[in-house]
């Protein structure tokens, strides 16, 4: 009998996927990339260079090409700044010929306001001789109160000034009396009606010429507001308010304080913080109010008719006394 041998067992088929796995272990790189890597590395090997020189020969040319941008745009740039600074032709000759007219004009009108000036004075003094010449002295005294009084010629002798400051903002407070109850006025902040109180208060007490920073007021002057600024006669005004009034001190200040004006400052100072201060000098200088236009003139049946008399009863059209016209 022959001997029956047991043949091994048959290998188990490989799965597929088993197959997929040992080829990416076995070969990672995909035959086509590892194919150009050997034909690059063939052909530095045939140029004597490794595989990077192409790129290391490239960069420098990079370089230049970068700096030769920058400088260019940098040459661009200046040449732009140098074209707009470059001051227009014939420009300086119109600014100095410009320069030269205000000079010429601003040299004309003070000559023109000397003249005036100097006019003025010789007809002052011609209506005062003749005033005198004529024998009546009581009349060309009274020409030179009215003078005074209408603010036509500067005045000065002893008065009182009132200055008057916006609050700072810490110092603002409400409580007691407020004399601004029935308006929306910004607190602690100056108002043209303030001033115009104030005003009114001195002409009460008796006050024989008063001003506002520098600024005579007159009968027909007048006390208004722009926006925040305070105007007299048209003409903004500055903090601090300094009004100043000619008159005895003494004698102003106690009539002015027992009046309604002096509670009302009283008030402004303690319930908004509006910084008040009363001084009393004993030479204050207030110029004159400027030229005044005639409009009508009447002469009093009390005084003699004469060609010198009408001078002394000049009085604006609409006209009204100082309390009246700061209202």
């Amino acid at each position: 009998m022959v001997a029956m041998t047991a043949r091994p067992p048959a290998r188990p088929p490989v799965d597929a996927s088993m197959r997929l796995l040992r080829e990416i272990m076995e070969q990672p790189l995909d035959p086509a990339y590892a194919h150009a890597a050997r034909r690059r590395e063939r052909a530095a090997a045939r140029d004597g260079s490794p595989g990077s020189a192409g790129v290391v020969h490239a960069r420098p040319t990079t370089a230049v090409l970068i700096v030769l941008v920058a400088v260019l745009c940098g040459w661009v740039v200046s040449r732009g700044v140098s074209e707009l600074r470059r001051p227009e032709p014939g420009q300086d000759a119109r600014r100095s010929e410009l320069e030269h007219e205000i000079s010429r004009r601003t040299a004309a009108a003070d000559a023109e306001q000397r003249t005036i000036q100097e006019l003025r004075s010789r007809i002052a003094a011609a209506q005062q001789s003749q005033l005198t010449s004529s024998g009546d002295a009581q009349l060309a005294a009274r020409v030179q109160q009215l003078a005074l009084t209408t603010g036509e010629l500067p005045v000065r002798g002893p008065g009182l000034e009132i200055s008057l400051q916006d609050a700072r903002p810490a110092e603002s407070q409400v409580g007691g009396f407020d004399p601004r109850a029935s308006s929306s006025a910004d607190d602690g902040r100056v108002l043209d009606r303030d001033l115009q109180i104030v005003v009114n208060g001195l002409w009460a007490a008796g006050a024989e010429a008063v001003a506002i920073n520098g600024r005579r007021l007159t009968t027909l002057s007048a006390i208004r507001a722009a926006g925040a600024a305070i105007l007299v006669d048209f003409r903004p005004l500055v903090p601090p308010y300094k009004v100043q009034a000619i008159g005895d001190a003494s004698g102003l200040q106690t009539q002015f304080g027992s009046q309604y004006a002096g509670s009302y400052l009283q008030s402004l100072r303690d319930n908004y913080g509006v910084r008040v201060a009363f001084t009393a000098a004993t030479d204050l200088r207030l110029p004159a109010a400027g030229a005044f236009q005639l409009r009508r003139a009447a002469v009093p049946t009390a005084v003699p008719t004469g060609p010198a008399t009408s001078s002394g009863t000049v009085r604006p059209t609409g006209s009204t006394t100082p309390t009246e016209a700061q209202q």
